[in-house]
């Protein structure tokens, strides 16, 4: 059986849109024929933050891209506060939503303070650029690398650079593709808690059902292009679930802190 036919979706994954709610409805997108999302459904509510989950291949980036619009896709509408962001012009754009991609890297030499001041183009000019540019890299900890050159930065100082320069942009709406990528336990967990007490409306494509269960307000699995589940970590992250999607067996324990879902794999038996 595939994921498809055996997952029944939670909880309906539209909602009317209200505050900074993000709305994405029947969104899909091709690459030569071939279908990469299928009519996803999405909404995530105002200050909220939504993991987006899925094996590799699921449409996870493809979805995230459509929705921040730098790939436009074939069907569908985004809105952010009722507002299509896909009918926005760029620079409006982007002072509403703000990327964080799993890689980015720059050709031209930059410092650290340089990168995230990047975040500050939709807004300039402005006299507190450089003043909101230091205090994003302190929440990261990174303001003592300022000065630094950003070649000179390992993956996960990367990331954490990108997160200031986003934050730096004062965005209505936070997609954040693999926002661990290259970065240890500590920065794992700082980073998403950081994310979640910002408050700011956020999708975020998430590898790691832990991290997801721990920080996410409500979880979307994708598998094939299409929404499979949607719904609270406790409703989402279930063993018949976990197994159709990725192809894994779990137990799932509450978190003696938390009470949040906290995932044990194995291998298929038999």
């Amino acid at each position: 059986m595939t994921a498809e036919s055996t997952i029944v979706t939670t909880r309906p994954a539209t909602a009317q849109a209200a505050g900074d709610d993000l709305v994405a409805s029947g969104v899909s997108w091709s690459v030569d024929g071939a279908l990469i999302v299928d009519g996803v459904d999405v909404s995530v509510p105002a200050g909220t933050v939504t993991g987006l989950l899925g094996p590799n291949g699921s449409g996870k980036s493809s979805l995230l891209r459509a929705v921040a619009g730098t790939t436009r896709p074939d069907t569908g509408v985004v809105t952010l506060d009722g507002q299509d962001l896909l009918a926005m012009r760029r620079r409006e754009r982007a002072r509403q939503v703000a990327v964080v991609e799993q890689e980015s890297t720059a050709d031209v030499p930059l410092t650290v303070l340089d990168v995230v001041l990047l975040g500050r183009t939709p807004h300039r000019p402005a006299p507190d650029d450089e003043q909101r540019a230091l205090e994003a890299l302190e929440t990261v900890g990174m303001s003592e690398l300022a000065d630094r050159d950003w070649h000179t930065l390992s993956g996960g100082e990367r990331q954490r650079v990108h997160l200031a320069r986003a934050v730096t942009q004062q965005p209505r709406l936070l997609l954040l593709d693999e926002p661990t990528n290259h970065l240890d336990i500590h920065f794992q967990l700082t980073l998403l808690k950081f994310v979640r007490d910002l408050r700011v409306t956020t999708l975020a494509a998430l590898h790691d059902l832990n991290l997801a269960a721990a920080y996410c307000d409500q979880l979307v699995v994708l598998a094939g292009g299409r929404v499979v589940a949607s719904g609270t970590p406790e409703e989402v992250l279930v063993p018949d679930v976990v197994r159709a999607v990725f192809g894994v067996d779990c137990d799932v324990h509450p978190h003696p802190r938390t009470g949040r879902p906290v995932l044990t794999f194995s291998p298929l038996q038999g």
